[in-house]
């Protein structure tokens, strides 16, 4: 199995899951079509890098994901710098957000992809709270500027945690069964 990702919490979680793998990072560049609606600009992202990695490795599972983090209709990406980083954590305090994951799984013979939305509640958060964690550095490497496994901004979660943390675990085992089946 190859794991189309350099995520080292994707790595994690798959880990976690029992897979064995190997990692082969996809180079695509990650561009939504605006003419889609965003899960399926999301499946399509997925899709590209796994179609990528599959030309290297024909023979083998694999399993490319793309998350994002949504907030009032917008895309919140990995931070620019550290004013960005502070002002995508305001903007989230004491609000609701969405984090999607989208997921593509494939062998040579057969492909899936799915879209998981987590809504995540952020508690309030003070100048302090944003300011030691943006400090930290921790924040600087994803989508929304944050990480749940390292913060306790999270007030409820409605849906899967993991997908948060970088990959939905239930839909992922679900794929593999659904790709796996067929060979």
């Amino acid at each position: 199995m190859i794991l189309a990702s350099k995520s080292p919490r994707r790595k994690e979680i798959m880990t976690e899951l029992g897979y064995t793998f190997e990692i082969a990072v996809s180079q695509k560049e990650e561009i939504f079509d605006q003419n889609l609606s965003l899960d399926e600009a999301l499946k399509k992202v997925a899709k590209a890098k796994n179609e990528e990695i599959r030309r290297h490795y024909p023979d083998e599972i694999i399993v490319s994901a793309d998350t994002i983090v949504c907030f009032e209709d917008k895309i919140l990406g990995k931070p620019k710098d550290a004013e960005d980083a502070i002002r995508i954590l305001s903007s989230l305090s004491g609000h609701t957000h969405q984090v999607k994951t989208g997921v593509c799984v494939s062998s040579s013979q057969k492909v899936e992809t799915i879209v998981e939305t987590t809504d995540v509640l952020f508690r309030e958060l003070s100048q302090e709270d944003i300011l030691a964690y943006v400090n930290s550095g921790k924040c600087m490497d994803k989508a929304g500027a944050y990480g749940i496994q390292e913060t306790d901004f999270v007030q409820e979660i409605k849906g899967s945690y993991s997908n948060v943390v970088g990959l939905p675990k239930e839909k992922v085992t679900e794929l593999l069964h659904a790709v796996c089946e067929t060979l």
